[in-house]
């Protein structure tokens, strides 16, 4: 017969106490639990960034003028991508379609925008600092500091 030694005796008791009843759980175990466990589709839901306007040399047509920022990022979900100019931000939501447009930075303050039909959108404001874009429904992308 299989004789359990008192080394192992007491991991089996460790693990008979860990399989107890989840009412036994202390509440802020189980929250972050959960939150670990929403991380394990974060790759499928972050953009990855595409391009980046100002990361392109600049042109002798183009020296010394302010051209609106144009950035891109995509996934398997779909893409988005923004031109930014001073306050405005217009994006385009890749497949179309009706989506809310969230602009987070972190601290919180929003600002966020319907798209049309067709994935087209309008962010008017700025945020200090880095933000996040939010595609409700959709994923979000990365932070990105403008």
């Amino acid at each position: 017969m299989n004789e359990t030694t008192p080394d192992e005796q007491a991991v089996l008791d460790e693990l008979a106490l860990a399989l107890r009843s989840r009412d036994d759980i202390d509440p802020k175990h189980r929250v972050a639990a959960q939150a670990a466990f929403a991380w394990r589709t974060i790759d499928e839901e972050l953009m990855e960034l595409t391009y980046d306007s100002l990361l392109e040399p600049s042109t002798v047509r183009s020296a010394g003028v302010d051209e609106p920022r144009t950035v891109s990022f995509s996934s398997t979900i779909g893409s988005l991508e923004l031109e930014i100019d001073g306050e405005r931000i217009m994006g385009h939501v890749l497949p179309g379609g009706t989506v809310t447009v969230v602009m987070t930075n972190v601290v919180g303050q929003r600002v966020q925008s319907p798209s049309d039909e067709d994935g087209v959108f309008e962010l008017m404001g700025s945020l200090p600092g880095p933000v996040r874009f939010t595609i409700e429904g959709q994923g979000t992308t990365q932070w990105l500091t403008f």
